[in-house]
């Protein structure tokens, strides 16, 4: 018993110790994402996006030595030790790391290759693409879970409460709801400069196609 604790002792601390990194890794990505769409050139929109895809693998890296830990209970001691860690710390790092994955790096991936290609000011469709709250939110997503993970390790018992860790849980939602929130309504002058931008083009007489009434064809009786 006493082996076990100590096993679990080293565990614990790399656990935690890691998801603050995770925290700190998460939370300057989502920084980085942010200003994504003051890149103002396509060459410096290229050099963030690089720079953004390595912070991702560094976050990917932390994770999996957070599921290492985690595993590593696991494998070595009883159920009480690591059952929280299973049902929950995990869940709460791995999805919103699997929405960077899914989601924001395929879109990374896209706009690196575009802007490779181009240079000068942004076109329509990066801005569009970097407007998008898919580039931000799974990143913060990341940063919040790796926060209540930690929370959750430092208050949980053994065995661990249900209803005590409710709590934290509680707020995890809540906060990624006024985020989704928040990043509505900060999507909405963009949606509207986007919109007018549109409208301005199809308005423009050089853009319109003028042809000469007699050049049309004629119907056939």
């Amino acid at each position: 018993m006493e082996g076990g604790s100590v096993v679990y002792s080293y565990l614990a601390i790399i656990e935690m110790g890691f998801s603050l990194v995770l925290f700190l890794s998460a939370w300057l990505a989502a920084r980085q994402a942010l200003r994504l769409r003051r890149s103002g050139t396509a060459e410096r929109l290229h050099r963030k996006t690089r720079k953004l895809l390595l912070r991702t693998g560094l976050m990917t890296v932390t994770a999996f030595i957070v599921f290492g830990a985690v595993i590593a209970m696991v494998s070595a001691l009883p159920s009480r030790f690591w059952e929280d860690r299973l049902t929950l710390n995990m869940p709460l790092i791995g999805a919103p790391l699997l929405a960077v994955w899914f989601t924001t790096v395929p879109m990374l991936w896209t706009l690196r290759k575009q802007t490779e290609r181009t240079g000068g000011v942004l076109d329509r469709s990066a801005i569009q693409q970097l407007g998008s709250r898919l580039f931000v939110l799974p990143y913060q997503a990341t940063a919040l879970g790796a926060a209540t993970s930690f929370y959750i390790t430092v208050i949980s018992p053994i065995p661990y409460d249900k209803l005590k860790l409710s709590a934290p849980l509680m707020v995890y939602v809540v906060v990624m709801i006024g985020l989704w929130l928040h990043h509505d309504r900060r999507l909405t002058p963009i949606r509207e400069w986007l919109r007018s931008r549109h409208e301005e083009d199809a308005a423009d007489p050089a853009n319109l196609q003028l042809t000469d009434p007699e050049s049309e064809p004629r119907p056939r009786y």
